[in-house]
């Protein structure tokens, strides 16, 4: 796999521009010293500390592209070894040729949002702590890992799911991306904005894990909704189940999750015209979208899925910085990006991020 490369500077030499592709600014030649002013640590030595200080202050941020390349885990087994996965057990048996597959809207959190969100974490934990301890009858703490970093402390991007995980084939992995870029095309649903509205617990299908969630504001055009219609309609062209059409699956969202509020839609009996159809017409799925920022094991005490909820989310973490304008397909280990724009524009980039497929 090859490293990321920065432009080079057109004022340096073809040798500098050259080291500084493959390797990144901030291993830049510096000034030549001696051996004996580097063994005494003079001047010299200050300055070029300094100037590497800097350089590595004044790094751009790194291409949208390069959290696709690291999506997904190396695979440390054929089998499914939960020890391996912090205890969490695979949704769906792995079968040869069979590729876990996943539509969504990813967000990558800046410095200070991450900052926020595990600030937010820590006050759930310690909101429950506090309350376990003034009470007679104290109940199980639950756990909760949060998602935004690796094991290794790497910050993770988070997302909004538009689809169930999904098993595609291999054959089949040409034709889902052409109907869900021509589905997506046909919905024209440009960048948009997202609020945040309140903090809860959601289980997954099996009810083997829990997610602490916030919740996300319908957007001003119903943008989350359309692009929805237009996944699950490419979905189920495919022969795959749609999310939160309410069968079984995997992902995080709650077992009942119409209500009674979600309204039918009227359906002519072709997929194909689910995107272009009325507000009026369309299910709202509003209470269901959400982005998962931890997760734990264990299902909370129904006082702990009440604490959460009167969480003034809004005092504690921003809306997201960057509006959402690409809709990511994860076959596999592979990303397609599909930009969102306007009708005539629409057009899928990035076919694949690692030159596969």
């Amino acid at each position: 796999m090859s490293l990321v490369a920065y432009p080079a500077s057109d004022s340096d030499d073809n040798s500098d521009e050259h080291e500084r592709g493959a390797q990144g600014p901030a291993l830049a030649a510096q000034p030549k010293t001696s051996p004996t002013r580097e063994r005494r640590g003079g001047p010299g030595d200050l300055k070029r500390k300094r100037a590497e200080d800097s350089s590595r202050d004044q790094l751009p941020p790194l291409p949208a592209a390069f959290h696709d390349l690291y999506s997904t885990n190396a695979r440390l087994s054929t089998s499914d070894d939960p020890s391996l996965h912090g205890g969490r057990k695979r949704a769906v048996p792995h079968v040869e040729g069979n590729w876990p597959s996943h539509v969504y809207l990813e967000w990558v959190p800046s410095h200070t949002e991450s900052e926020q969100l595990f600030t937010l974490i820590a006050s759930v934990q310690k909101a429950i702590q506090r309350a376990n301890d003034d009470s007679v009858k104290p109940l199980p703490v639950p756990d909760m890992t949060p998602s935004l970093r690796s094991p290794l402390g790497v910050p993770l991007p988070l997302h909004i799911s538009l689809s169930r995980t999904l098993q595609i084939k291999t054959e089949e992995r040409d034709r889902f991306l052409d109907e869900m870029t021509a589905s997506l095309r046909r919905a024209a649903v440009g960048p948009f904005d997202i609020n945040f509205t309140n903090l809860k617990w959601v289980p997954n299908y099996e009810r083997n894990r829990w997610f602490l969630v916030l919740g996300v504001e319908r957007p001003e055009h119903d943008d989350l909704n359309r692009l929805l219609e237009a996944c699950n309609a490419a979905s189920e062209k495919c022969g795959h189940p749609g999310l939160y059409t309410g069968g079984m699956g995997d992902g995080p969202m709650e077992r009942n999750i119409s209500k009674g509020r979600a309204k039918r839609r009227k359906s002519s009996g072709r997929a194909d015209d689910l995107p272009s159809r009325s507000s009026e017409e369309r299910a709202d799925r509003t209470d269901n979208f959400h982005i998962s920022i931890a997760w734990g094991l264990i299902e909370p005490a129904p006082e702990w899925i009440d604490l959460v909820k009167h969480f003034a989310v809004n005092e504690m973490v921003g809306p997201p910085s960057a509006p959402f304008d690409v809709v990511k397909t994860r076959i596999g280990n592979t990303v397609y990006s599909i930009q969102l724009t306007s009708r005539s524009a629409s057009s899928r980039r990035g076919r694949s991020i690692l030159g596969l497929g």
